[in-house]
């Protein structure tokens, strides 16, 4: 085991590509994880060097190495692992070892576009921590049409319901009697954030497809193929690099 300092616990097995922070916590409230041969429960507890940790009773090795993988997610998949209704999900398009892999940024089920895998719980809430403005960029075909006020409100930001929406940078790509397609731009990603906006219009999103997410673009990959990435491509993911 190679700590280099003291570590909080949850935050090393998420650095481990085990979980992501959050499902750390769980892990260890579960009483799933031992330091010194000790269960602990206690989610703040730290670790060093001299320490031995472990998962189920596997010693957890930080030497892992990061493992990046996107998905040109098609409609009618499920954003998660597993479904006990037993429908679809990325997973099952997915031809590669899906242990340990955590999405970063999920999609509904009738979205479309890039999805980012990754098994760096670290690198995952990097990502999505609105704070670190990584920009979301949507291509959305609506039924009907925005006006410039309603642009406009949209530009500025906007509450719904008691949930206040950063301002999202929408513009009009093209247009025709019935139809608009729009660009929108997001710096968070608050549960079906731009459906409940475009709903908030009285007009209905008919398609919406995920085509960038930070330094990640969706490119040229096709509906359900995945891409396997290297992070030393991406410098501005430099602290993320093994």
């Amino acid at each position: 085991m190679s700590i280099k300092s003291e570590i909080r616990v949850s935050r090393y097995l998420a650095k481990a590509g085990l979980a992501s922070r959050r499902e750390a916590e769980k892990l260890i409230l579960d009483g799933r994880v031992t330091l010194n041969g000790e269960t602990i429960i206690e989610p703040w507890r730290n670790c060093t060097e001299k320490d031995v940790l472990k998962l189920d009773g596997i010693i957890v090795n930080d030497a892992i190495s990061t493992v990046l993988y996107q998905l040109h997610k098609p409609r009618g998949y499920l954003s998660t692992s597993k479904d006990e209704l037993g429908r679809k999900t990325i997973f099952d398009l997915m031809r590669v070892n899906s242990e340990h892999l955590m999405i970063i940024g999920r999609l509904d089920y009738n979205s479309e576009g890039l999805m980012i895998l990754t098994n760096n719980g670290e690198l995952k809430r990097h990502l999505e921590l609105p704070k670190n403005k990584f920009e979301r960029i949507y291509k959305v075909k609506i039924k009907g049409h925005l006006n410039s006020s309603d642009l406009s409100t949209i530009n500025k930001g906007i509450s719904l319901g008691g949930v206040n929406y950063k301002p999202v940078g929408t513009r009009v790509l093209e247009s025709d009697k019935s139809y608009s397609w729009i660009e929108m731009v997001l710096t968070e990603g608050k549960n079906r954030e731009i459906r409940k906006i475009i709903a908030s219009f009285n007009l209905t999103v008919v398609r919406l497809i995920r085509q960038r997410f930070g330094p990640f673009n969706l490119g040229k990959l096709q509906i359900g193929e995945t891409k396997k990435l290297k992070l030393e491509n991406y410098s501005i993911l430099k602290n993320f690099w093994t």
